[in-house]
């Protein structure tokens, strides 16, 4: 656990926290005091519940698999906050920015996937990273598979509750029918999609950062990897095709790529964290990464159980 990278998550988590409270109030009297078209409170009430729905759904499931970490309250707390406050924050300015550089290109059909994959994978990589250096707890790469899963729910559920909240005042007949079919289109056409990319990217860091006997260039590596496949398949969903038959062949055929692989991920974390026979006692503390490397650790305990082969074993 690194008490710098604890304290960082916490103002963070507090700073997510209030400046999202301040952006939905400002947004409400801003659209009040302009006499703009706002949805009625009926409409937000309603697309804030069914987010609270997939969002308790979700944190459920993954709270009864054997891949939950069990690093109590304040871990799920500023991992949701992370991905529901923090993330949208500091997205935004950086969305903004990077949705420039595709149409300074010609290449609008890519301003979307440039504007959102960039930004967002990046942010809640960094969220994840973080989190998991903050809880002492968090020591299988699974658990970075649980907290990618929370992080990207997070993120999911304010992402859409607001298309809804937005999809509510474009329908022609009613605010509540273009609310549910927004919330609707959102859970058939790609559902759970960042639970999907953030719970592959918490997966390669875990398996970077709690691997044993790995050199650094390899942790490094690993996370890219599995980063860069959460950007690319997020990147390829973002684009605006401009024929129709076009984006449904594309989504279809990467959806038959992202879910299988979530799945196959999914599988194997589950059957690790089903083997895994508990901690594993060394003769020192582990004060960094880097020292796993040098090997020369030895095991005292594995399981909680003295080993019974009455010396030490080089690790």
């Amino acid at each position: 656990m690194n008490r710098l990278l604890r304290t960082v998550l916490w103002i963070f988590s507090g700073i997510g926290l209030v400046g999202g409270v301040l952006v939905v109030v400002i947004s409400l009297f801003a659209g009040l005091a302009t006499d703009g078209e706002m949805p009625s409170f009926g409409v937000i009430g309603g697309s804030v519940l069914l987010a609270a729905v997939e969002l308790g759904v979700v944190v459920t499931a993954i709270r009864l698999t054997p891949l939950w970490p069990r690093a109590g309250a304040g871990y799920v707390v500023t991992s949701l906050l992370w991905g529901a406050t923090v993330a949208p924050l500091l997205v935004f300015p950086l969305a903004t920015a990077s949705m420039d550089l595709p149409a300074r290109l010609g290449l609008d059909l890519f301003e979307a996937s440039w504007g959102g994959a960039y930004p967002e994978e990046t942010i809640k990589s960094l969220g994840v990273l973080i989190i998991l250096f903050s809880f002492r707890q968090l020591v299988r790469p699974w658990h970075g598979l649980a907290t990618g899963v929370l992080v990207g729910i997070g993120f999911e559920v304010v992402e859409n509750a607001g298309y809804a909240v937005i999809g509510a005042l474009y329908h022609p007949v009613s605010d509540m029918d273009g609310m549910l079919e927004m919330w609707g289109l959102r859970m058939i056409a790609g559902p759970f999609l960042h639970v999907l990319f953030t719970g592959l990217v918490g997966w390669g860091i875990g398996v970077a950062v709690f691997t044993a006997r790995r050199s650094f260039l390899w942790r490094v590596g690993t996370a890219a990897l599995w980063i860069g496949v959460a950007f690319l398949a997020h990147f390829c969903w973002n684009i605006m095709h401009d024929d129709m038959k076009v984006a449904l062949v594309a989504l279809v055929g990467i959806a038959l790529v992202i879910y299988p692989l979530f799945i196959a991920v999914l599988v194997r974390a589950w059957r690790a964290a089903r083997s895994d026979s508990g901690y594993v006692m060394l003769d020192r503390p582990v004060a960094s990464v880097m020292q796993l490397d040098h090997r020369d650790f030895e095991v005292l305990s594995v399981g909680g159980h003295s080993r019974a082969d009455g010396g030490g074993h080089k690790d």
